[in-house]
């Protein structure tokens, strides 16, 4: 049987889910064709690897200088809010860092989520985001960026404590949760404490995390420094939203939410598209 390309939208998840069913060569078959439900399962699992959620659930919390404890749905570009910097002395200090841009935006997608448990509260998360984890059967110390679904009962997250200096509680549980809305903010330093538990406001797509070409950067660069890695990706991108602020006042950058768009940020996308062609076989 000769084998039919289905060109599928590109756009955001919606638009790939949608062209899979108005395919032609999909369509046609799909008055009772078995083999036709299995290829448009093929074409919306594509579009599921494709869009994967790389976020966190809009209903966790992030603390924002002068609002307080805010929803990250409720967040908008220019916010300041409470992020880790690198410190030569303690490796992290916290401090309250510029949100610069959504790198996902989708406050009417249901999907899952990671709800990790430690001692000192929860964070709730998609499996292939990055958090700082100290690795209880590691025998380097500190904590290191680790996909969520890498973590374990029994390893440790970083988490500021009342003095303001980091602890490393234990995770205690890990269970998987549905949720709806999700969320990317970037901040300039590439980091958030959300509901208390440091992260990374970074993600690697499944299909990247799991292609060679990208475990051998990993290998070459390091674990520990992946992290530092998509800082450096999206250096550019910081660079220019440094100079847009030269020219302009900060507000005159800060989008209304009927302006966000419901889907990936275009620069990040650029990097994934990039990232895929390169390194995926």
């Amino acid at each position: 049987m000769k084998a039919e390309h289905v060109t599928v939208c590109g756009g955001d998840y919606k638009s790939c889910m949608a062209s899979c069913g108005d395919a032609p060569q999909l369509k046609a078959a799909s008055q009772g064709g078995t083999a036709n439900e299995d290829e448009q399962s093929r074409c919306k699992q594509f579009c599921k690897t494709r869009f994967d959620l790389v976020c966190f659930p809009g209903d966790s919390t992030v603390m924002v200088r002068g609002r307080g404890r805010v929803q990250i749905a409720e967040l908008k570009v220019g916010d300041s809010v409470l992020a880790l910097l690198p410190s030569e002395e303690s490796g992290w200090k916290v401090c309250f860092d510029p949100l610069i841009a959504f790198l996902h935006y989708a406050p009417e997608i249901e999907s899952e989520a990671l709800r990790i448990q430690h001692e000192l509260g929860h964070v709730e998360l998609t499996s292939t985001h990055l958090l700082f984890v100290e690795k209880h059967c590691s025998r380097t110390d500190g904590a290191v960026p680790l996909m969520a679904r890498e973590v374990s009962v029994g390893d440790r997250l970083l988490a500021p404590w009342v003095d303001g200096n980091l602890s490393r509680p234990k995770v205690l549980n890990i269970e998987r949760v549905m949720r709806r809305g999700f969320f990317a903010p970037l901040s300039r330093c590439g980091t958030l404490l959300v509901d208390g538990t440091a992260a990374s406001c970074y993600a690697i797509p499944g299909d990247l995390a799991e292609a060679p070409g990208f475990c051998q950067i990993v290998q070459a660069v390091g674990a520990s420094n992946l992290h530092s890695l998509c800082q450096a990706v999206f250096l550019p991108f910081r660079a220019v939203h440094q100079l847009a602020l030269q020219k302009k006042p900060e507000s005159a950058l800060v989008p209304s939410s009927s302006k966000i768009l419901e889907s990936f940020h275009p620069y990040a996308w650029f990097c994934y598209v990039l990232g895929a062609n390169l390194l995926i076989a």
